[in-house]
């Protein structure tokens, strides 16, 4: 299944563990970066507080492929960023 495809699909978000492996580099084979990011960002996005319904306009894949394109090109960064972004929600 190509990745527009994939983004298309309904994202489920039930009991996601974060990923055992460490983040790929920018520079790896997009392939690699691809399957870390997509188990990431299915992660990340759990632990994130709901920010109510969605306007009808958008589809309910939409946080899942921002956040994906922004992790797919640099996942150690990305990981850095939103460790420190949950960091800091659970000490406000």
């Amino acid at each position: 299944m190509d990745m527009q495809t994939e983004l298309m699909q309904p994202v489920r978000f039930e009991q996601v563990s974060r990923p055992v492996a460490s983040a790929p580099a920018a520079d790896a084979p997009y392939d690699v970066r691809e399957a870390w990011s997509t188990n990431y960002v299915a992660w990340f996005i759990t632990q994130m507080p709901q920010q109510g319904a969605l306007p009808p306009d958008v589809r309910d894949t939409h946080r899942f492929e921002i956040e994906f394109e922004t992790c797919v090109n640099d996942p150690q960064a990305y990981e850095r960023e939103t460790l420190a972004e949950l960091r800091q929600r659970r000490t406000h």
